[in-house]
């Protein structure tokens, strides 16, 4: 199951809404600054530190990161500690407490703050932060396993207003993980499907929230299909999973595609049950473009220019050795299929530098022709600036495959170098090209 970090996740982020300072009426908290006042420093820390790096000249990198977040856990907790000296504290003093106690991990702290909080109010009380802190109080004392309170604050959350329904499948993943690690399955099964099913109904507007919705999708599928299987129904297990491999298509994400196939192998199911379940969804949108700034063999197009065709997107690095373990089948399934409308393009970056050398960007294109005729491949490389072509198929490992049929929409996500998925992949292939564009309609 998760880990104490993945616990942690944004989790609490997720759900706590943005409360303005205009909108807020902070109350005092006796002599020296309020509980507003310490928060808010608290929340601008990371733009404080961040602003502070840049004025001496210094980068924002992932040691940096990690110095900051320590700093800001360290000032949350020296803040919290002094907060909970005063006599005083009334009202939303005990919110922007349990805030703090949040982002110095003092779960206990959390709940305990946000109920001396939500006890100042009748129980029929709504609002912005009634609902935050009810939120506050679900995700801390599912982590506890306290599960009668987590369960009153969810069924208090749904009935309040504002309602945001955004927001509940990432309340539900903690409450469906806390009666899994309680041993009550049913209860776990139960959250999980609401949650599962709720957040399939919910579109999202960015790159970002669309990530973050994959990461709350994950975990509900990791529940359910553990759950299920707890319950002695691998079949439901089966029916989730299939349904997650063929939705990591239609996101797309390799990452889904690949939590998916891992808990498959190690639950001793097959990609082809899955398979059998549930191929893919044929009507989905097509895949997102990319921008790229050079191509090499390959006249330059956009893949709505290439309707019509299949593509096989083939993401890879010269310095990955399992990418370069591909190389024989692809040019292999290049001259097999090419004559039948079938495109693969080789799809990576500039990365600045090789086998640390530094490169100019014309000097890495002339690596990289040097590169393809080394491995006599006949296939032609779209080349990005950034990772962007990565991230808009949520990306994380090299080499990953992402077959288009000729309507542009996913069909296949392969990760690694594996016998048995490139077996798959090939099976896919072949289908997909008996196809026309007719969304799914066999070619005769």
């Amino acid at each position: 199951m998760r880990t104490a970090k993945s616990w942690k996740r944004a989790g609490i982020g997720v759900i706590a809404l943005v409360i303005c300072s205009t909108f807020i009426l902070a109350q005092g908290v006796g002599t020296g600054r309020t509980a507003l006042e310490f928060y808010q420093e608290i929340e601008g820390y990371d733009a404080e530190q961040r602003a502070l790096l840049s004025s001496k000249g210094k980068r924002y990198d992932a040691e940096a990161r990690d110095d900051i977040a320590r700093g800001k856990k360290a000032l949350a907790k020296k803040y919290a500690a002094e907060l909970e000296a005063r006599p005083d504290l009334k009202e939303k003093d005990f919110y922007f407490l349990g805030r703090m106690h949040s982002v110095a991990d003092n779960d206990k702290k959390v709940l305990e703050s946000m109920q001396k909080f939500l006890a100042e109010y009748p129980a029929t009380a709504k609002g912005d932060m009634v609902q935050s802190a009810l939120g506050f109080v679900i995700v801390a004392s599912s982590r506890a396993k306290q599960m009668e309170i987590a369960e009153v604050a969810f069924e208090r959350w749904t009935t309040g207003e504002p309602l945001v329904k955004s927001q509940q499948p990432a309340l539900q993943d903690y409450l469906a993980t806390g009666y899994f690690k309680s041993g009550q399955y049913e209860q776990a099964i139960g959250h999980a499907q609401g949650a599962f099913d709720l957040l399939k109904t919910l579109e999202a507007k960015t790159l970002q929230e669309k990530r973050t919705r994959e990461q709350v999708y994950m975990n509900l599928v990791e529940v359910l299909a553990l759950g299920y299987k707890k319950n002695k129904n691998s079949e439901m297990s089966l029916s989730v999973l299939a349904e997650a491999r063929a939705q990591s298509f239609t996101l797309p994400s390799a990452n889904l595609y690949r939590k998916v196939m891992d808990f498959v192998e190690g639950g001793g199911f097959s990609e082809k049950k899955l398979m059998q379940k549930v191929e893919s969804y044929t009507k989905a949108d097509p895949a997102p473009e990319m921008k790229f700034v050079e191509w090499l063999g390959q006249e330059p197009a956009s893949l709505e220019q290439l309707r019509g065709k299949v593509v096989l997107l083939d993401f890879w690095a010269t310095w990955c050795g399992p990418c370069i373990a591909t190389f024989p089948r692809l040019r292999g399934w290049h001259k097999k299929y090419a004559g039948n409308d079938f495109l693969i393009i080789g799809v990576t970056q500039y990365y600045g530098q090789h086998a640390g050398k530094k490169l100019s960007p014309l000097q890495e294109l002339e690596f990289l022709g040097e590169f393809k005729e080394k491995y006599k491949l006949p296939y032609g490389f779209a080349i990005s600036n950034t990772g962007e072509a990565g991230a808009k198929y949520g990306i994380t490992v090299y080499p990953t495959t992402v077959l288009l049929d000729r309507n542009g929409v996913v069909r296949y996500i392969g990760t690694g170098s594996g016998a048995e998925e490139s077996e798959n992949l090939e099976d896919m292939i072949k289908k997909v090209l008996s196809e026309d564009s007719r969304l799914g309609a066999v070619r005769k």
